[in-house]
């Protein structure tokens, strides 16, 4: 007979995961590279495929394994405990269960482990790690089939079928095969890193490791040695001793049990210097048996012999940061993080620093000789606007600068002083001086306060221009590329198109700054009339603007009426919860009554769905890449938190007793620049989340021309993937265009583009400081970040909307961790930008790194009735996600409980 029938293979003799598993394959191929794998045997996929035929339980497994609503959440406990039961009930055919039996044999082991191998595990982004089941010290052939039926119930687990779920892997696709391997009865165990996980540094090996068998380590109940070393040398280059109270060792006969460590060997390290290096000497042949691909290995060392266990890729490992990264000074300038630098929080896109940077310089309105006027544009600036140091945007302020700077800056005002209109505002401002200084506290003064305030119902003109001419004429150059044939016009037009939208859009911030300008003067000078007139009495500028209608507040009323609709109807509120983020908008559209439902989603995203997480187009915008509205969508169906109606209420309330304490507390001349003050910032400041909300509509058009471009590139062999077309310049696309017209092609720029994505994932990992040089001090206009001393638990910040909570922080770094927010918690983010509003419903406080009190936060957050305290500066270093803090929005100060 042969000794490795139908449904058992050599260990080493297969690498096909549809045969022998993702773990099999991986102890396959590294068997073949000679490593040192204890011998054993693949119970193949098809042994499982027969058992569930042979018991006739295909159907009903995959019947029973669909999610159920309980508690508003979808579970599998139930579907699983059911599952399992069939296949307890199930028998194993005589045929596999004579080849385990003569495979065992001729093992010539008594005990063994028994691992399972799933045919969807130990892949690069889906690791599946835990989710099944490992048998360990396994003795007998009648255990060793008991072993096996359970790794293949495993595949069923309550947490396997979760993963898979929220996965979105197909549950009929999968399926089991099991390793069965001589057990190594450890005296040290553990995990080896080839690549360090936390930072992404390839040239570091991480070891931990304990006592006994690895399980202990891998389940987390100890707490193991940690080495770190350099995988180049071996040397060690860090040592962190683990507690180890206890291990898991086998039993003399059957299955394991834990025991104390004995207390001499807890403070001593587990694994000698030379152990360690002959580990991560061996851990690097596993790497190059799979490429270089990063490795994540489990190893046993038995009276000194080391065994590797088993090896899957590290999934979603980082890239390292750039090494010795120095932020250097541009001469005479002050870099700061604000105004459109704000809204561009990660390292920028090439396309997007060539095209946009580019475009802002170009459609700057200079002064009469600013342009090109020796050292101070030509050769100390890249952008007048906008600068990168290591890719990431900051705002250049200019400031004293020698006596080049002086010379220039006494010949431009001369020349300003003698034109007409600088004679006529002298002329102003001293009958301004002569009603405010001179006839002060007397009859014309009085009269003069009561002309102001009643001119404040008026808006400024640059709101009205904006109103009138420039949103009009920036939404109609979008919608002329808009309605554009992409597939019809040329690759050179293609271009054309990306260029004239960057313009559009780069027209359409200077309009912006306008409009944030007027509100930050009419904003900032109530907040600082309340802070130099009423210090002590809790009044801040937000407590007389928060809670009036806005478009945010618009999106938020139609969102809520699509969840309504949603749970109303109980076959819709349980598809909600049952279906993946990732299916859900698909699964709606063909479901009889959920038509109208994605119909009013569809409408949703077309509206409100342009707005982008931030300025850089190489972001896709949320109608793109719903998945954070999705999730949203669902977290709100399971609780739909407060009541948007009530929290009006209750702001408006909070308001009019503010109103009402303001005018007990101000007389005379100071009741009347109160109103002035305010109704001056009430008419002028909601302007500037009404133009910020169409900020970035311009890349919803430009996006689909730059990806046709792209995959025309990708056609011809030019580039990998579409969006490759964001990491090359628009000189390098013009250049591809050509050749592509003269029947050549560009290779090279597939290279190229992969360096800089590679290079722009890298720069995230760099902590980019908010100013450079750092600030002596916050005092600044321009400022938009407070200092604050290390060793503080109070963080300082500034006061934006009024109130105090106490709350758990949900720290989240980017619509990707839009998920980890907590319903009832305080939003601690970098910053946020339009498209970050749809949070704000589920907090109850808001916590920013950058921004002040015209940053866009400030504005919703009021709108929501939170406190918020923003431009904290490390907010989201010094805060970790689930701890209790307590924001104060009268002081701007941020205390951790």
């Amino acid at each position: 007979m042969d000794r490795f029938p139908r449904y058992i293979k050599p260990l080493d003799s297969s690498t096909d995961f549809e045969v022998v598993g993702g773990k099999g394959r991986s102890l396959a191929a590294m068997l073949r590279a000679g490593l040192p794998i204890p011998a054993g045997f693949h119970v193949t996929i098809s042994a499982y495929q027969r058992f569930v035929e042979h018991n006739d339980i295909a159907r009903a497994i995959l019947e029973l394994a669909t999610p159920v609503v309980v508690g508003a959440r979808a579970s599998f406990e139930t579907p699983s405990t059911r599952v399992m039961k069939l296949f307890e009930r199930g028998e194993i055919p005589s045929d596999i269960a004579d080849e385990v039996a003569n495979a065992y044999a001729a093992l010539d082991r008594d005990k063994v482990a028994v691992r399972s191998s799933a045919n969807a595990e130990d892949l690069p982004n889906l690791s599946f790690a835990g989710q099944q089941e490992t048998y360990l010290n396994v003795y007998g052939h009648d255990d060793l089939l008991i072993a096996v039926k359970n790794c293949w119930a495993s595949l069923w687990t309550t947490q396997a079928l979760s993963y898979r779920h929220e996965m979105d892997v197909d549950q009929s696709a999968v399926a089991m095969a099991v390793i069965i391997q001589a057990m190594v009865p450890a005296d040290v165990s553990g995990i080896l890193f080839t690549a360090n996980p936390a930072t992404g540094q390839r040239d570091q090996a991480i070891v931990n490791c304990s006592y006994g068998l690895g399980e202990a380590v891998v389940g987390g109940q100890v707490t193991p040695d940690t080495f770190v070393l350099d995988k180049a040398s071996l040397e060690l280059k860090e040592t962190v001793l683990g507690s180890k109270e206890q291990m898991i060792v086998s039993r003399s006969t059957q299955g394991t049990h834990v025991q104390q460590v004995p207390r001499e060997q807890r403070d001593t390290s587990s694994l000698s210097e030379n152990s360690l290096k002959d580990l991560v000497s061996l851990a690097k042949e596993v790497e190059q048996c799979f490429v270089g691909q990063p490795q994540d290995i489990e190893w046993a060392i038995y009276e000194g012999e080391i065994w590797l266990l088993q090896s899957r890729p590290i999934t979603h490992l980082p890239e390292p940061p750039p090494k010795e990264v120095t932020w250097p000074m541009i001469p005479g300038a002050q870099l700061l993080k604000r105004q459109v630098a704000e809204n561009m929080p990660d390292p920028l896109s090439p396309l997007f620093e060539d095209l946009y940077l580019r475009a802002i310089f170009d459609t700057q309105t200079w002064p009469d000789g600013w342009e090109w006027n020796g050292r101070l544009t030509k050769n100390w600036m890249k952008n007048f606007v906008v600068t990168t140091v290591n890719g990431y945007a900051y705002q250049p302020i200019y400031h004293d600068s020698g006596k080049d700077w002086e010379r220039f800056m006494v010949e431009h005002r001369k020349k300003q002083a003698a034109l007409p209109w600088h004679k006529n505002l002298k002329r102003a401002f001293s009958l301004q001086s002569f009603f405010i200084d001179d006839m002060k506290g007397g009859p014309l003064h009085r009269l003069y306060l009561v002309a102001r305030t009643f001119r404040v119902f008026r808006k400024y003109p640059a709101l009205v221009t904006w109103e009138k001419q420039q949103l009009p004429d920036y939404l109609a150059r979008i919608k002329h590329w808009r309605e554009r044939d992409h597939a019809t016009i040329t690759s050179q037009e293609l271009l054309v198109g990306m260029k004239s939208l960057t313009r559009t859009e780069a027209n359409y911030w200077h309009a912006l700054r306008s409009v944030i300008g007027t509100a930050k003067q009419t904003d900032g000078g109530f907040h600082a009339f309340l802070e130099k007139n009423a210090p002590n009495e809790g009044l801040i500028s937000g407590s007389f603007l928060s809670g009036f209608a806005s478009k945010t507040l618009e999106a938020e009323k139609e969102l809520r009426h699509i969840v309504e609709r949603i749970r109303t109807n109980e076959a819709l509120y349980e598809l909600t919860i049952i279906t993946p983020t990732a299916r859900l908008l698909k699964t709606l559209k063909h479901h009889p009554e959920g038509r109208r439902v994605r119909d009013a989603i569809d409408k949703y995203l077309d509206r409100y769905g342009r707005q982008v997480f931030n300025l850089d187009f190489v972001e896709p915008t949320l109608a793109e890449a719903p998945s954070p509205f999705v999730e949203r969508l669902k977290a709100l169906v399971v609780d739909p938190g407060f009541n948007l109606a009530t929290r009006q209420k209750d702001v408006a309330r909070d308001r009019r007793s503010k109103w009402r304490h303001a005018m007990k507390f101000f007389r005379g001349t100071h009741r009347i620049e109160f109103l002035r003050h305010y109704w001056t910032a009430r008419v002028n400041y909601p302007a500037r989340e009404e133009a910020l909300f169409y900020m970035g509509l311009a890349w919803s058009t430009l996006r689909p021309l730059a990806l046709e471009l792209g995959s025309r590139l990708c056609d011809i062999g030019d580039l990998n993937q579409p969006d490759d077309v964001f990491y090359l310049t628009s000189g390098e696309l013009s250049a591809a265009i050509k050749a592509e017209a003269d029947s050549s092609t560009s290779p090279e720029l597939k290279d190229l583009s992969n360096k800089r994505r590679k290079l722009r994932r890298q720069r995230f990992r760099m902590n980019q400081p908010s100013a450079i040089p750092p600030l002596k001090n916050d005092k600044s206009a321009y400022a938009t970040i407070r200092q604050n001393e290390d060793e503080k638990d109070g963080l300082r910040g500034f006061a934006v909307s009024p109130g105090r909570v106490t709350g758990i922080a949900s720290v989240i770094m980017s619509p990707d961790d839009f998920d980890q927010m907590q319903p009832g918690s305080i939003l601690v983010c970098p910053l946020t930008t339009p498209a970050w509003t749809q949070l704000f419903p589920h907090a109850t406080g808001l916590v920013t790194d950058i921004g002040s009190i015209l940053a866009h936060g400030s504005i919703v957050a009021r709108e929501y009735g939170i406190p918020a305290v923003l431009g904290v500066g490390d907010a989201t270093q010094r805060l970790a996600h689930g701890q209790r803090i307590t924001v104060n929005g009268d002081k701007g100060v941020v205390t951790i409980e």
